[in-house]
């Protein structure tokens, strides 16, 4: 029982630690303007659990800062999601119409089972608003997963590398969310994770995600916040030069 306490304090208090160091690195060296959703998710968390490690457990007050945290959590990790794609995807006209209409159709989505979940029978009104909540989270860390593997299959075709800080973000996430998935399945429809297990599994599973993002932007290496190069293709360079004074001496 001890020893079990002290792995949960432990699990807590590590990714404090790394994230704390991840706000200050992100601040000095100015990736909050390339990454200002991510560092306010970051910045969110650190906030809150800190807060939570000075509250009485389990008080009413410590349920409404964690389930408040919890819902604002889940909606800037949706906003991570559409932030990294902004750096992943090659800046065509086409996919950016594409990421607007997966927004457009998301949130729709969203709000359509919130009111179902409102308007449906059964349960009190704080517990139609945990339930909205857990939807939510749950809806979040499916998208984390797609999009990591989605990034996975792409990297080749997109000219992305594993140093570039938006897909450290996005393996971070996608880690946990799988993570955090399969924990929920196991315990819900397969029994079998119990709930002392599970309660290790789901922090164990973050701690993995901070230290993911920890190893992308604290190592020396990672000084310099380009997001993306472009392809040295020289032939490619020459032809279009070549159409271009082409196009100016047939119109001079």
């Amino acid at each position: 029982m001890i020893f079990s306490h002290l792995l949960t304090q432990i699990l807590w208090v590590v990714p404090l630690v790394f994230q704390l160091a991840i706000a200050a690195v992100m601040l000095r060296r100015r990736l909050t303007k390339i990454f200002p959703v991510f560092f306010s998710y970051t910045v969110l968390v650190l906030s809150r659990d800190i807060v939570l490690l000075f509250l009485p457990y389990p008080k009413s007050l410590y349920s409404l800062v964690y389930w408040c945290g919890e819902a604002l959590a889940v909606l800037l990790g949706l906003g991570v999601i559409f932030e990294t794609l902004r750096h992943l995807l090659p800046p065509y006209r086409f996919l950016r119409i594409v990421l607007k209409s997966v927004w457009i159709l998301g949130a729709l989505a969203a709000v359509t089972a919130m009111l179902m979940l409102v308007f449906s029978n059964g349960g009190t009104g704080e517990d139609r608003v945990l339930e909205a909540i857990i939807l939510l989270e749950r809806a979040a860390r499916f998208l984390q997963v797609c999009l990591l593997v989605v990034m996975i299959t792409l990297m080749s075709r997109l000219g992305l590398t594993w140093h570039q800080y938006s897909l450290g973000i996005v393996a971070g996430f996608g880690v946990y969310s799988a993570l955090d998935l399969l924990a929920l399945d196991f315990r819900a429809h397969l029994h079998f994770v119990s709930d002392n297990a599970f309660v290790l599994i789901r922090p164990a599973a973050y701690n993995l995600a901070a230290v993911i993002w920890a190893a992308y932007f604290l190592p020396s290496w990672s000084s310099i916040p380009l997001e993306r190069l472009p392809k040295n293709d020289l032939r490619e360079w020459n032809q279009a030069v070549t159409d271009y004074v082409d196009q100016w001496h047939r119109h001079y």
